[in-house]
């Protein structure tokens, strides 16, 4: 590389910032990486009653270990936010809300995010379904007169 090409290089990179890589990954996971994620709970999920409790399990299986981080969707309510918060609080889990161009509304977009500092490549990240009520076996006087 020659010095001019050097000098415009940092130049170019004093003007527009240090480049990221995959910055449309890391649009999509709060300023993370796929490959750094724990647990993902989308905008649609997040009012979801087992939301809640996915991420406390997920905090209380990822606590105390290096790295590990809790982002949090800045754009939505203080309502929706605050559990989640409380929840890190609770456990002086670390956590960031994420307020910047990198949060976003639509109903995929990440909303909490359990995420480490160094690529896990967990398979599955997404929130586990709610669990299913149990059916309830029909009385004795159902199955006799119906």
């Amino acid at each position: 590389m020659t010095d001019n090409e050097d000098v415009q290089s940092r130049l170019t990179q004093s003007m527009t910032g240090t480049p990221q890589t995959n910055p449309d990954e890391r649009r999509h996971y709060l300023g993370s990486l796929r490959e750094r994620a724990y647990l993902l709970v989308t905008n649609t999920q997040v009012r979801d009653a087992h939301a809640l409790p996915a991420v406390k399990k997920a905090l209380a299986e990822t606590n105390g270990q290096d790295g590990y981080i809790l982002l949090i969707n800045g754009k939505l309510g203080p309502s929706t936010t605050a559990p989640f918060m409380g929840a890190a609080t609770a456990l002086d889990y670390p956590f960031r809300l994420v307020n910047n161009d990198q949060a976003d509304l639509t109903p995929n977009g990440c909303a909490v995010l359990v995420t480490a500092s160094v690529a896990i490549n967990k398979p599955d990240i997404g929130l586990p379904s709610a669990p299913k009520a149990p059916e309830e076996k029909p009385s004795l006087f159902d199955r006799l007169f119906h």
